[in-house]
């Protein structure tokens, strides 16, 4: 299969991590999602964490708890990450249960529990996780052809795992408006409790966050320890557009830490609706990319392998063995 290669090219980061789940289980929330309004501060850059359930905003409830603060990325409050990674440890090579989320117009293919969620108002503030992927994101990269994941998706958390609205169980009508997961990261960024990133981060940026350097499609790097984050890639290293946007993302940095090195460092990603490249290509904001940053992308997994439809927009995205 051809190559897809071009010449040019926060919302609040919420990690709510509860109890019941493993000590690594967390999401990012969009600019509209409505526990941006609970009371107490929030800024659209924060990293929130580690608490039990205890109920959103909606009824009253704990919420979402800071986790990491936005000036340890070094952003500002009116900045969105809409792509998030931690450094991937487990092989490129491994086959992977994919997690994901979904953007609120998002209906899933029929009979899913994503669309069912829909049905109920709740499919945007959940987790899914398809069954392990028939092969790696290392063999998509070199073979440049989409992999196959046998079905059926499985509702991985209900968003009352994190505290987020709407405070239902799974299953159940929701008729206020919901949270919108759009990142999700299953390690621990924050391991000390001061609210600053222990480990490495990778991120992007929508197109109108202050902070942003180039485009929506570059990726960001915030080292241990935090302080100022700085450019890791630009769009043309990944094969991108500068008008493209990720919208979801997967880092394994394994050449120097904080760098691109092509043919060794690898991502998987998705990007967000009105971005270019889908255009040019005939793909989905549903369909899943992989890079290994030589200039060019591959596809990994369209959008019917996700159990997803066409119009359907994958907006968060992780990785598990």
């Amino acid at each position: 299969m051809k190559r897809f290669a071009f010449s040019t090219a926060a919302v609040a980061l919420f990690v709510s991590i509860a109890a019941t789940l493993p000590a690594s289980a967390g999401v990012s929330i969009d600019r509209v999602s409505p526990s941006l309004a609970c009371p107490f501060p929030v800024s659209f850059a924060e990293v929130m964490g580690l608490v039990p359930p205890g109920g959103g905003c909606d009824v009253g409830g704990v919420g979402p708890v800071l986790e990491v603060m936005p000036i340890s990325f070094g952003l500002g409050a009116m900045d969105n990450i809409d792509g998030l990674s931690a450094n991937t440890l487990t092989s490129p090579n491994l086959t992977y249960h994919l997690l994901f989320s979904v953007d609120p117009g998002s209906v899933g293919v029929a009979g899913t529990p994503l669309n069912a969620a829909a049905a109920n108002n709740q499919a945007a503030s959940d987790i899914y996780r398809t069954p392990l992927t028939g092969s790696s994101p290392a063999a998509a990269m070199a073979a440049c052809a989409p992999i196959a994941i046998p079905p059926p998706q499985a509702l991985h958390r209900n968003q009352t795992a994190f505290n987020l609205i709407p405070t239902v169980p799974a299953g159940a009508f929701s008729g206020i408006p919901e949270d919108n997961v759009d990142g999700v990261e299953m390690d621990v960024l924050d391991f000390t409790g001061d609210n600053i990133n222990d480990v490495p981060v990778y991120f992007s940026l929508d197109a109108v966050s202050p902070a942003l350097f180039t485009s929506g499609a570059d990726i960001y790097f915030s080292p241990a320890g935090g302080g100022p984050f700085f450019l890791f890639s630009l769009p043309a290293q990944a094969g991108l557009l500068a008008g493209d946007e990720i919208d979801s993302l997967v880092m394994w940095d394994r050449g120097g830490i904080g760098a691109p090195n092509p043919g060794v460092d690898m991502a998987l990603f998705s990007l967000a609706p009105g971005s270019p490249t889908l255009a040019m290509i005939g793909a989905s904001p549903a369909a899943l990319f992989v890079t290994s940053f030589n200039f060019a992308f591959c596809p990994f997994a369209p959008a019917n392998q996700l159990g997803l439809l066409g119009a359907d927009n994958v907006d968060g995205l992780d990785v598990m063995p």
